[in-house]
């Protein structure tokens, strides 16, 4: 344990990675902290990437002072819209610094008061998956703050459970119910793909099909979409069926069922098949050819603002997309 500033502490060690969650209540003290550790990584000539949302974002950076242009700054409601986005965002970071003499850290907030209940789901799973992506990588540092006084008790009591270090009530800490969920007991286990999706909310269209009613099947997405959504947004749709449809044809037992309905300002697409999906990362890692049957969930997370992935074996796969509606 310490009680000692981040800017006072050893910088994390160059072999490990280090996932931390910052539990802190109000803006002086979300700035108070991330302030400190900028500031440790740059007194040890480290590199800084911050991805928080508005208005902490401009807060930090005004507490910052001349000292924020040394640091790498990316709008969170942006990068992190869809959470599946966020871990290629920070392997990016580390594929661009891992090679280098320089250590360097990051500060990734996923997790805030506006995000729907699904979204924290998805955010909570991510949480537990960056351990998965980085524990057998280059050692860096990653600081997740959570507001304490925004958030409820069980999505605190989750980044307890996600993250192996804690710093909370000016202590750091290892987390006592860290791993708590996940597959099996070991550090960097990735939680199953088995926790229930929300039932829709009203009426919902839907269709079965196979590899000779492809074309028929996007041209029911588009005449579903098109009342909804302007044409990129129909386009988009249309997409992400293709996407995952093909996936079910080629993995999943040769045919599928599409479910579409609305849900408030979400537009959302539904593919089941009978395929299992075993990688906990699949659609989160950049494929190194985005052709030929392999990048269809990695497309669909560019594109949709939330991706949702249910497999387990007996009960095959469903992935379900939601899709912002705009005024068109």
């Amino acid at each position: 344990m310490s009680r000692l500033p981040f800017a006072a502490q050893d910088p994390v060690a160059a072999e490990s990675f280090r996932h931390e969650a910052f539990l802190y209540s109000g803006d002086e003290h979300f700035v108070a902290g991330t302030t400190a550790f900028v500031r440790g990584a740059l007194d040890a000539d480290e590199t800084v990437l911050v991805a928080v949302v508005e208005p902490r974002a401009t807060l930090l950076r005004d507490a910052l002072g001349r000292d924020a242009e040394h640091v790498g700054f990316l709008t969170m409601e942006t990068v992190g819209r869809n959470p599946a986005r966020i871990i290629p965002a920070w392997q990016e970071w580390v594929d661009r610094h891992a090679s280098g003499t320089r250590g360097f850290r990051g500060i990734g907030e996923p997790i805030w008061a506006a995000r729907t209940s699904s979204e924290v789901a998805e955010c909570q799973r991510h949480e537990v998956l960056l351990n998965t992506a980085f524990d057998d990588g280059p050692g860096w540092w990653l600081l997740c703050p959570y507001d304490v006084d925004a958030l409820s008790g069980p999505v605190i009591e989750r980044a307890h459970a996600a993250h192996p270090h804690v710093f909370v009530d000016d202590i750091r800490t290892p987390s006592a119910t860290y791993p708590q969920f996940g597959a099996g007991a070991g550090a960097g286990t990735a939680p199953a793909f088995d926790e229930p999706l929300e039932e829709p909310p009203g009426p919902v269209w839907e269709i079965f099909f196979d590899l000779a009613s492809l074309g028929e099947l996007r041209d029911r997405v588009a005449e579903f979409a098109e009342p909804a959504v302007d044409k990129r947004g129909t386009d988009n749709a249309v997409l992400v069926v293709s996407e995952l449809a093909a996936n079910s044809i080629k993995y999943g037992g040769g045919a599928g069922i599409l479910r579409l309905w609305r849900d408030g300002q979400s537009l959302v697409c539904e593919v089941r098949d009978d395929g299992v999906i075993t990688d906990p990362l699949v659609g989160r890692r950049r494929p190194s050819v985005l052709v030929g049957g392999k990048a269809g969930l990695w497309i669909a997370n560019q594109v949709c603002d939330l991706l949702q992935i249910r497999s387990a074996p007996g009960r095959g796969t469903t992935v379900r997309a939601r899709l912002g509606i705009t005024d068109h």
